[in-house]
């Protein structure tokens, strides 16, 4: 069979996987659009102050909150410190001289916790029971209640002490939601787990979404499921918080069956740095382009303002009306439902990707082997979906190949050593961004599942699916370019006499590659210069704002290159072109942004990416011609 048979059969594979990514997306689609409800809580813990620099009671506040949109209150569960002056702590010899009717009974070693309040004290006692390792003493003197308790007292400052019950009543008798975050103790078992969680049941049917606090789960890792039990036993979604990894949360959410929820937080010390603005575009991003559910605002109490309260209304206000502009609704965040998996579709979006692959090796000259390889691969991929054996394994380890085939056979069948005319150039360049796109939908159909759009799972192997496809690509360009003399142009590189021009060069290159492999992935370097202040144009005015590496640089200098043609002095051009089919292929990697945002971020970077590119190629002529170097350019 001829070359180009294989190939119009290869692609035929490319387009039928296509229509099968096309199927699950559809389905994906349809479920992220299913999901527009919003949660938008506030901190209890915030209320009260701003209740009490505003003369008026925490019940108050929250009734004008609702008002402007507030729908839920988070509790962080309470403190020794958070329940002054209704308790205080005491070392033992002070409680001795405070409570002199008890005399003996009062241990000097120990710490004590005091109260007037019966129901409070009773609250106290529970907690302290199933969270403290030795005796804890009930003493009672008067109208005081003193719980004791083996350790010292910033020990005992760490200790959780429950939810504070007429508040959280208070706060369902509005009819809001409350989002209990629990704090982690030492020498959490099945008893204390059941016994520290049961009060919440009588919130259940108002508990929007249940948080932990510190960076691990009680019980984690030995009695996880035990947790699990308890969680599933209140009915409600688990809370995941971005950007605060906690042991355990993943594991739990897998298994309650994904039945979770994610959650964006600023914290006081951030708001206190921040502008309301930044604060809002910050909690803007978070549910239009991150599928975050639960949204907690927290106030900015500003020592130059007139009215805390005013300001903190104002600004949640401001939250509530951008949700309504993002089509997004308040109400009561649910988890995603049950997403529907095909190995059927999964199985020929696989063959689409081996199909590619066999093609990238043709481009290289290896058809045999890939043909071999191919066929390998689908032997795999089928046995390994057919027996159902490591298939979540399976379905990243094809994710990642497309992530380095499809960017790089693009930009492979673009290239020639001969410069193209513009119109020709404009339409090879939207050409090879249509062949990346079919391996960044493939991605986003064949890791389409509940996990990955919750970010329990995530897309491995980010790095090598930014570096291997710039090394594949300039091997193979310089050997089409070089043919048999392949080798001895290499030594004649490496042989070259080290001049400061070429120390330099690789300075600046290793310094360029350093900042590119540090901002590829989700954590990354901070941003350059006015980078923020252009993120934040971009994204007001174009809803999804596209990706820097594809307008910016990947387009413009793709153009570029397709006019110029190839020669080894063009490489860095192409390799920057390169490196926004990349980065067009990455967005669809993060599979917890909603896909119709990843297009969109495509379509953006596109069209601003071409007009960018025009504009660079007409200044590059324009500087041949001033500085008395003119070069025929195709076309003309």
């Amino acid at each position: 069979m001829s070359r180009w048979r294989y190939q119009t059969l290869l692609w035929m594979v490319v387009i039928i996987a296509t229509l099968a990514s096309g199927i699950v997306l559809t389905n994906r689609v349809r479920l992220e659009e299913a999901n527009k409800t919003v949660t938008l809580a506030v901190d209890f813990q915030q209320v009260q102050k701003l209740a009490q620099w505003s003369g008026l009671n925490s019940r108050e506040v929250l009734d004008r909150l609702q008002q402007e949109g507030v729908n839920a209150v988070l509790f962080k569960e309470q403190t020794i410190d958070d329940l002054q002056p209704r308790a205080w702590v005491e070392g033992g010899s002070q409680a001795a001289l405070t409570l002199p009717a008890l005399g003996r009974e009062v241990r000097p070693e120990y710490t004590y916790i005091l109260t007037r309040e019966r129901e409070l004290a009773k609250r106290l006692e529970l907690q302290l029971e199933n969270k403290i390792t030795g005796q804890v003493q009930v003493l009672a003197a008067g109208d005081v209640t003193a719980l004791g308790v083996p350790l010292a007292v910033q020990e005992l400052r760490e200790v959780g002490l429950g939810f504070p019950a007429r508040d959280m009543a208070t706060v369902k008798e509005l009819g809001m939601f409350v989002v209990p975050q629990v704090k982690q103790w030492y020498g959490a078992n099945p008893a204390t787990l059941a016994a520290t969680l049961r009060p919440l049941m009588d919130y259940r049917d108002s508990i929007a979404a249940l948080l932990f606090n510190d960076k691990t789960l009680p019980g984690y890792p030995r009695y996880l499921s035990n947790l699990a039990a308890q969680v599933e036993q209140l009915g409600v979604p688990l809370g995941l918080i971005e950007f605060s990894p906690q042991q355990g949360l993943n594991q739990l959410a897998l298994l309650l069956d994904k039945k979770a929820i994610r959650v964006h937080s600023i914290s006081a010390g951030e708001m206190d740095a921040m502008t309301p603005a930044a604060a809002l575009e910050r909690l803007d991003l978070a549910a239009r382009e991150r599928d975050v559910r639960l949204l907690i605002a927290r106030f900015k109490f500003n020592p130059g303002s007139a009215s805390w309260l005013q300001d903190n209304l104002q600004y949640v206000g401001d939250v509530s009306k951008m949700l309504a502009a993002d089509g997004l609704a308040i109400g009561r965040a649910r988890p995603f439902a049950p997403f529907p998996y095909s190995r059927l579709w999964v199985l020929l979006i696989g063959f689409g990707v081996l199909a590619a692959g066999v093609l990238l090796l043709g481009q290289l000259e290896l058809l045999p082997a890939g043909l071999i390889l191919g066929l390998l691969g689908v032997l795999v991929w089928t046995g390994v979906l057919g027996l159902n054996h490591q298939v979540l394994l399976a379905r990243k380890a094809m994710a990642l190949g497309a992530a380095v085939i499809f960017p790089t056979l693009a930009m492979l069948t673009a290239w020639s050593p001969e410069g193209r005319g513009l119109r020709t150039s404009l339409a090879l360049l939207i050409r090879t961004a249509l062949i990346s796109l079919l391996g960044a939908v493939a991605i986003a159909a064949i890791l389409a599942d509940n996990t990955f759009f919750l970010k329990i799972n995530a897309f491995s192997g980010i790095k090598i699916a930014f570096i291997l496809p710039l090394i594949i690509f300039t091997l193979a360009v310089i050997i089409r370019q070089e043919g048999r003399r392949t080798a001895t142009t290499f030594r004649g590189w490496l042989d070259a006499n080290l001049t400061l021009k070429l120390v330099l060069l690789a300075v600046v290159v290793a310094a360029a590659g350093l900042v590119y492999i540090s901002r590829s992935g989700n954590e990354g370097v901070g941003l350059l210069p006015f980078e923020g202040q252009m993120r934040s144009f971009l994204g007001n005015a174009l809803l999804a704002r596209p990706r820097t590496k594809e307008f910016l640089l990947g387009y413009p200098f793709l153009l570029l290159s397709l006019t110029l043609g190839y020669q080894h002095r063009y490489l860095l051009f192409w390799l920057l072109g390169l490196v926004g089919q990349i980065s067009l292929v990455n967005t669809y990697c993060h599979l917890h942004i909603p896909f119709l945002i990843s297009l969109l971020r495509t379509f953006n970077g596109l069209w601003l990416g071409l007009i960018l590119g025009v504009v660079l190629v007409l200044v590059v002529r324009l500087g041949q011609r001033f500085l008395g170097r003119p070069r025929p350019w195709p076309g003309q």
